[in-house]
């Protein structure tokens, strides 16, 4: 019995007044699938990843994600500017019986989550978008750029705790070790 899909996209087509970002694009995510998305700078790979996340709307074609499926995305820059500290924004869509979720991140990633968001470093707010995706477990992760601003050993503790788990991933990266040593196949 064939399995449905985490997400789907179909004749994905999305400009931004000029040239096409992408036309008839299209491709499947499953169950267990680790996937790096790789292009150059500035081909759309970001932009994708919001589509994926539902955040861009395509100008056609269609997202589709079956009912009861989660999708967490980790953007490059966080807009963390609704909340007092680091832990406040990595606990925000939380059950409180969940919180410890976040403590054992931000000792992985090394973060403290009782950091004010104004005096946090870029590095600081990757680190606590990171520990609030983790902690959240959603079904399919959307990770972009996950290893900028982290020191060797948060990469290394992302790296583990990505192998381990038991989620789908789409990670855009420049670090090629850790696409090699997490990634399956890549999208081009």
């Amino acid at each position: 019995m064939a399995r449905a899909p985490l997400i789907q996209l179909s004749d994905i087509s999305l400009t931004f007044g000029g040239n096409p970002i992408f036309s008839d694009l299209g491709f499947v995510v499953q169950t267990g699938d680790r996937l790096s998305l790789v292009g150059r700078n500035g081909s759309g790979k970001s932009t994708l990843m919001k589509v994926m996340a539902g955040l861009v709307e395509a100008d056609t074609g269609h997202r589709v994600i079956p009912p009861g499926v989660s999708v967490g995305y980790m953007e490059q820059d966080p807009d963390l500017s609704q909340f007092e500290t680091l832990g406040d924004f990595a606990l925000s869509a939380l059950d409180v019986s969940e919180h410890y979720k976040v403590e054992i991140a931000a000792e992985g990633l090394k973060f403290d989550p009782d950091r004010p968001v104004k005096t946090a470093s870029g590095g600081e707010r990757r680190r606590a978008a990171l520990a609030k995706l983790m902690a959240e477990d959603p079904e399919l992760m959307l990770l972009d750029e996950p290893t900028n601003h982290l020191d060797i050993e948060a990469i290394s503790w992302l790296e583990t705790t990505l192998r381990e788990s038991r989620n789908s991933f789409v990670v855009i990266s420049h670090d090629r070790a850790f696409l090699t040593a997490l990634t399956r196949a890549t999208l081009w």
